[in-house]
């Protein structure tokens, strides 16, 4: 049947076999194999571009796990479309540059989608490019080299990608972004860097179109000067106030916070003053054993529009956490997932995870059906999706914790009012701060739970509460 389509709905068909991911099923194998069925369905795949203009290259030394000829036929059979690469050179023996590089670097008038892992040493050959990359939508460098940086990169950073008029999304693995200079300006989403609180501040002052921000926070301050991650010897922006200015972003709608693992104890305490975000909708704050603080605290009351709190493996204790909910109303999904073990550093260390999901914090969180005002003590009215791990603490708490999802089955919002010709509650002023009702729970045990709790949480179901237990955590 194949044979009576024309060969141009052919080729789109050929479209639909191919993933996004760039693995090599996807990039390589089924487009050759699509081309070695007939004359008829070679002739298809080799006039459609759209098959040819993604590849993953691994480079090793002078060689790499691709023949230099078929990163030429992707090129050629590619046309004029916008190109999404991969290229991988993590392994010695490193160059200042390589075969394949300098052909893909021939090209970067089509590069749309590119990712280049590669030594240090390598990213000087991209000089050439400036003023070359009028299609280049998303960027993202990385080095696995923890080598000292070249002499040049310490006192002028590369301007390669500083003219790239389509650029929105950057990131930087492993790799201070203060070696380059970017566009900072039109940036919309940096969906990883890397650096100190001086970097972020200056990253958030440049980038004011900028919506979506997860940052690394590989130490507090500045680093010392001969590590990798050091600042060019050039202030990169002369005109704030060192050591920490105050950022006001009316953009930024969504931000992580992380530590790698190899330093879970970073100080961001004098982060959290500096930083006013009053339109941020989702944070996420992952790996952070230090101690918060009253900044944090602070922080949080001055997020009037944020929706979704996200804490992952910190060490933020119960109490602090009920005190920086009290200033969320808005709030409508809580995640806090803990390990079960005390952070790397030992028991002097840091504060162990576990003790975030308490008693007190499930007691908090349980609606209070005796008090005449139904917002008197209430943490959270507009929680709709809540998402815990039950340790060992929690799960001897199995009547608080039920105890407390029931409570906010309930909800105040007058739905009925609205089938009845009436305004929808949301339109009105005290909307925003009536009981909204529990949707769905997810727990996340690092303990066996035993039947009884499993079945309680069954019984919710009963009531319309979405419920998922996931596997233990090992």
């Amino acid at each position: 049947p194949s044979g009576k389509l024309p060969i141009e709905l052919l080729s789109e068909i050929f479209l639909l076999c191919v993933e996004d991911s760039m693995d090599d099923d996807n990039t390589i194998r089924i487009p050759l194999e699509l081309s070695k069925i007939c004359a008829r369905w070679r002739s298809a795949a080799i006039s459609n571009p759209h098959l040819w203009s993604k590849l993953s290259v691994q480079l090793e030394g002078q060689s790499s796990n691709r023949h230099p000829e078929l990163v030429d036929t992707w090129l050629r059979r590619s046309a004029a479309c916008p190109l999404t690469f991969y290229l991988f050179w993590e392994n010695p023996p490193f160059d200042n540059t390589h075969p394949i590089l300098e052909k893909i670097l021939e090209h970067s008038e089509r590069w749309r989608t590119m990712f280049f892992y590669l030594p240090y040493r390598a990213f000087a050959s991209f000089q050439r490019i400036r003023g070359r990359l009028p299609m280049l939508m998303n960027l993202s460098l990385g080095t696995a080299d923890d080598g000292p940086l070249p002499p040049h990169s310490r006192q002028a950073s590369l301007d390669m990608f500083e003219l790239a008029p389509r650029l929105r999304s950057l990131e930087c693995v492993n790799i201070s972004p203060t070696m380059f200079k970017f566009p900072w300006a039109q940036l919309q989403d940096i969906p990883l860097l890397s650096g100190n609180i001086v970097e972020c501040l200056d990253v958030l002052d440049r980038s004011k179109r900028l919506s979506k921000l997860s940052y690394i926070f590989v130490e507090g301050g500045p680093p010392a000067p001969h590590t990798i991650l050091a600042t060019p010897v050039l202030p990169t922006a002369p005109g704030l106030p060192t050591p920490y200015p105050h950022i006001y972003h009316n953009q930024l709608t969504s931000l992580s916070i992380m530590t790698p693992p190899y330093n879970e104890f970073v100080d961001l305490s004098p982060l959290f003053p500096h930083i006013h975000l009053p339109n941020l909708e989702s944070l996420t704050i992952c790996n952070l054993n230090s101690p918060f603080g009253n900044e944090f605290i602070q922080f949080l009351s001055n997020l009037h529009a944020l929706r979704t709190l996200h804490l992952r493996k910190t060490s933020l204790p119960d109490d602090q956490l009920v005190e920086g909910l009290k200033h969320l109303p808005s709030l409508t999904s809580l995640i806090v997932l803990t390990s079960s073990h005390t952070p790397r550093g030992g028991v002097g260390g840091g504060v162990a995870t576990e003790q975030t999901v308490t008693r007190y914090l499930l007691e908090a969180l349980t609606r209070n059906f005796f008090s005449e005002d139904a917002m008197e003590g209430m943490l959270l009215p507009r929680l709709k999706k809540l998402e815990l791990t039950v340790s060992s603490a929690a799960a001897r708490e199995l009547d608080t914790f039920i105890d407390m999802l029931q409570s906010r089955l309930r909800s105040d919002e007058p739905e009925s009012f609205v089938e009845f010709g009436g305004s929808s509650p949301m339109s009105s002023p005290s909307s925003e701060m009536s009981l909204a009702r529990l949707e769905h729970v997810r727990v996340r045990p690092n303990i066996n739970l035993d039947d009884e709790f499993l079945i309680r949480l069954v019984e919710l179901r009963d009531l319309g509460l979405e419920v998922e237990v996931e596997k233990i955590q090992e």
